[in-house]
This record gives structure tokens, C-alpha cells and sequence, in this order.
């Protein structure tokens, strides 16, 4: 059974206490009984599948001897993959369910927001690609996408789990970048580019410009007077008046405090961004997802904590639209 009681603590949840008991509760009580259904009938599927599995591997040592035991452990390692398959399947579906209720009463609730459980455009992630805030990949995730606007500046933020796939004899999964990307209009035109990215210091700087093949060449680093900001970013631009006009101390604040609140300084994955035209670019890596509902396997459905941290993102993302038009 779900939480009768929804306690407001972020400032845009004031009033959602309310849409909580009267719209969301009746449904989840309804999803929570589904639930219940689904995971009996998993637990009976993987108990059978179990069975099968001992059953065979019992018939094939006892007839074959411990000359098959190569294929043997190879194929209790496939069942125990279509296991973990089913359950992961199951577990989507019910997850997807989830968003389907919770989202558009949180969306509609906040207002000016639209949310589809996939991007709109599948190729959402390649401007970020383009402008090297992330790694080239070939295989793209992105979900959760949400579109609105904020003192009428549209925006779009969308959850990105990216890899890079190879196939055949030596294949490998690669995880190039998992996160929110988030594109906002620009306060005016910017042009040159503009780039914030991490401060490694002098030597480490001109490692990463040789990693990422060297996309702050040509331009020059530009010196704020801000100390916290020079020591956690490094902006790069052509135009270093442009640069110091376009992020302000409440912004570069802003930035910090984004930064904090996905791990700091310390993260191998930082965050960076770019001004490029009529746009601000940013990628935040995260590892934990942006909605992260609970699993089909708790036994119950308690959302409060999943609601709250949707909240805190979207407070995230509204303070950084007003700091970045100078609100």
C-alpha cells in the first residue's frame, strides 16, 4: 500500500499534497494490486525456468560425465541470462507504467511543461555531440524528455545513457555518457562559442584539450574574478568580454551548485556546457537516473522520495533559466 500522506518540503511542491491524495493515490492503489499479479507470475516463470535448468544439467552430467561440463555451465549461464532478461523486462514495463501516471500529473501540476517517455527527436543527443559535450557513440537511450518554458525561455531536458557497441569476434559495450542533457535558449545570439569546462590545472588542461581532440584549441582561457568559479571551471572563448557578459555571478553560482549536488570536483565525469548561438548547452553526468521509481520487486509503492528528487530537478533547472537571464 502507498503512503497516505504526501509532506511537502521543496517550494514548488507547495499545493502537490493535494493532486497526491486525490489523483495519484486511487490509481496506485489499483498499480500496486498489478504488482502484486506481475510478481507472483515472475517468481512462478523463473521457479520453472529454474527447474528446467536443474533438471537438464542433472540428465546431461549423469549421461555425459564431466566431459560436457564446458557446455554445461555455458548453457546454466544462458538460463540464468533469460532469468535476469525477464525479470529486467517485466521491471521496464512496470516502470514505464509508473511514469505514465506520475509524470503528467507532476508536469501539469508545475505547468508550461510537456513530458514524453521517449525524445521527440531521436537524434536530440548529436548537437551535444557535435559541440564535444560528449563522446561519439552508437547507441543511444534517451528518455524522459521534458519541453517547456520558464519566463518564457523554452527549454528541453532529457535523461541520456549513451554507449559505444562493437561487434563480432572482440565485441565490447562501452558506456560514453549517462546523464541529463539539457538545452536552453540562450539570454541573446552568442557567437563566438563559448565553453565551460573542468579545471584540471595547467598541465592536466592541455591533456584533456589532446584527449578530446583538442576542442579549446584556438581560443584563449578567459580569467574571472570569481576565485570559486576560476578553480572548479575553465571557459574558453574567442571573445573573453562576450564570455565574462554572458556568465554572470549568478550563474557561474549556479554552475557550482549543480556541480556540488552531482558529486563535485572530485568526479571523473564533470560537468560542462557551451554558449553556441541561440542556445546554452549542458550535460550533467549522473548515475543515478532522473526518475528513479521504485522496483517491481519492493513491496510496496512508496514514491514520496521519487517525487521529491523530480522536484529538486526541475528546482535545479528553473533556478538555472533565471540566473541565466539574469533573474
Amino acid at each position: 500500500m502507498s503512503k497516505r500522506d504526501f509532506k511537502e518540503i521543496h517550494e514548488l511542491e507547495r499545493g502537490f499534497a493535494e493532486v497526491y491524495r486525490t489523483q495519484l493515490l486511487p490509481r496506485l492503489d489499483t498499480l500496486q494490486s498489478q504488482r502484486n499479479a506481475a510478481v507472483r507470475r515472475t517468481l512462478l516463470e523463473l521457479a520453472a525456468l529454474i527447474a528446467l535448468a536443474l533438471f537438464a544439467g542433472f540428465l546431461t552430467w549423469d549421461y555425459f560425465g564431466k566431459d560436457y561440463l564446458g557446455p554445461l555451465v555455458f548453457g546454466e549461464a544462458m538460463v540464468g541470462l533469460v532469468g535476469y532478461m525477464l525479470v529486467r523486462r517485466r521491471s521496464r514495463g512496470w516502470r514505464d507504467r509508473m511514469f505514465a501516471i506520475v509524470m503528467p500529473e507532476i508536469t501539469g501540476f508545475i505547468g508550461n511543461l510537456d513530458y514524453s517517455a521517449n525524445a521527440r527527436d531521436p537524434q536530440f543527443a548529436e548537437a551535444f555531440r557535435t559541440r564535444n559535450l560528449i563522446g561519439g557513440h552508437n547507441r543511444a537511450d534517451i528518455e524522459h524528455h521534458v519541453s517547456g518554458s520558464r519566463r518564457g525561455t523554452p527549454f528541453e531536458v532529457a535523461q541520456a545513457h549513451l554507449e559505444q557497441v562493437t561487434r563480432g569476434r572482440n565485441s565490447s559495450r562501452r558506456t560514453v555518457f549517462k546523464g541529463l542533457l539539457v538545452k536552453v535558449r540562450a539570454p541573446y545570439p552568442v557567437s563566438p562559442m563559448i565553453r565551460v569546462a573542468r579545471d584540471y590545472g595547467g598541465m592536466l588542461n592541455r591533456v584533456a584539450e589532446a584527449l578530446t581532440l583538442g576542442h579549446r584549441r584556438h581560443r584563449e582561457r578567459v580569467v574571472f574574478d570569481d576565485a570559486a568559479f576560476e578553480e572548479r571551471f575553465a571557459v574558453y572563448s574567442a571573445d573573453a568580454d562576450l564570455a565574462r557578459a554572458t556568465i554572470t555571478a549568478g550563474l557561474a553560482r549556479a554552475l557550482i551548485a549543480i556541480d556540488d549536488e552531482i558529486g563535485g570536483k572530485g568526479r571523473d565525469a564533470p560537468l560542462t556546457a557551451v554558449f553556441d548561438g541561440d542556445w546554452f548547452y549542458m550535460a550533467i553526468p549522473r548515475r543515478q537516473d532522473l526518475l528513479a521509481m521504485p522496483s517491481i520487486l519492493r513491496s510496496d509503492i512508496d514514491l514520496e522520495a521519487a517525487i521529491h528528487d523530480i522536484f529538486a530537478d526541475m528546482t535545479r533547472l528553473q533556478r538555472l533559466i533565471d540566473r541565466l537571464h539574469g533573474y
